[in-house]
C-alpha cells in the first residue's frame, strides 16, 4: 500500500506491480518520455499525478506501434503477450521516466535548489536538444565551475 500526502491510500496488486516493473528500463518508454520531457506536467497529468486520458491514449498507441516495429529485433525484449497491462500503465511509466529525466537534469545542470518541474530545467533540456554542450550549460547555470575555479556559482 502506498500513500501520498493528502491522498487516500492506494492498494496495488502484485499483477499491477509486476506489470510496472516489466517496463522499467524499456527503451520505448525512455524515448517516449524524452519526447514529452519539456511538456508542462499539468498538460500530461492531473494534480494527483495520474495521467490525463489523451496521454494514456497516445501512449498506448505509440507503445503498441513501437512494439510492432521492433518485432523480430533480437536486441529488444517485448512486453509479454498476455501479461497484465491496465489502461494507464504505459502513460504512468512515461511520466515516471520523464520525472527521473527532469530530476537528473535539475540535480546535475541547474542551479542548486532548482526543482525538476521548473522553467529552468525545461530551458536546459531545450538547449541540450538544440546541441549546446551540457558542460557549458552547467557552467553557465552555476551547477559546475571551471577547473580550479572554486565552488559552483562563484
Amino acid at each position: 500500500m502506498t500513500t501520498s500526502e493528502g491522498q487516500q491510500p492506494v492498494l496495488e496488486s502484485p499483477d499491477y506491480r509486476a506489470a510496472r516493473e516489466r517496463l522499467q528500463g524499456n527503451p520505448v518508454i525512455s524515448m517516449m518520455a524524452a519526447g514529452v520531457a519539456t511538456v508542462p506536467l499539468a498538460e500530461l497529468a492531473h494534480e494527483d499525478g495520474t495521467p490525463r486520458s489523451h496521454l494514456m491514449n497516445q501512449a498506448n498507441r505509440g507503445f503498441d506501434d513501437a512494439e510492432a516495429r521492433n518485432a523480430g529485433n533480437p536486441g529488444y525484449t517485448p512486453y509479454p503477450k498476455g501479461a497484465h497491462r491496465h489502461l494507464g500503465l504505459i502513460a504512468e511509466a512515461i511520466l515516471a521516466e520523464r520525472a527521473a529525466m527532469r530530476a537528473a537534469v535539475a540535480s546535475a545542470m541547474a542551479p542548486p535548489g532548482t526543482g525538476p518541474e521548473s522553467a529552468i530545467v525545461t530551458s536546459i533540456i531545450e538547449r541540450m536538444r538544440a546541441g549546446e554542450p551540457a558542460v557549458a550549460i552547467a557552467r553557465e547555470t552555476g551547477a559546475v565551475c571551471e577547473p580550479g575555479g572554486g565552488t559552483p556559482g562563484d
